[in-house]
């Protein structure tokens, strides 16, 4: 698959799962935050079904306008048939999905490698 050049995200393939890495540590400009949405958008036309991992390792800060654009993707991937995990949140940003009771929506594991195997359990 060839890598689009990305503004916002980086993106890897590993095992047929597509990992998602964010460029800024805080996700809060919001001219950034609808080319992100628009960039994840495009993820999920990539490939079908969708095995996204979205990984959190770099990110401090993570506004809910940006959680928005998470929610849509999740959305679009079950859509599709796919499934999206999160990885890697630091506890601050951990602690904002749990305000929000948006860790029921997603699921969300400690490590990349423990959200890679789960997709591929899954296949």
């Amino acid at each position: 698959m060839s890598h689009k050049h990305y503004q916002c995200i980086r993106t890897q393939e590993i095992d047929g799962v597509t990992v998602v890495q964010f460029v800024d540590d805080k996700v809060m400009d919001a001219a950034r935050i609808e080319q992100l949405g628009a960039e994840l958008n495009k993820l999920t036309e990539e490939r079908t079904p969708p095995k996204l991992i979205v990984d959190f390792s770099d990110v401090k800060f993570f506004s809910s306008a940006a959680i928005n654009k998470l929610i849509v993707l999740e959305k679009r991937v079950k859509e599709k048939g796919g499934q999206t995990r999160l990885s890697n949140l630091r506890p601050e940003v951990r602690d904002l999905f749990g305000f929000t009771h948006l860790d029921s929506v997603f699921r969300i594991h400690e490590s990349q490698d423990d959200a890679i195997r789960e997709l591929k359990k899954n296949q």
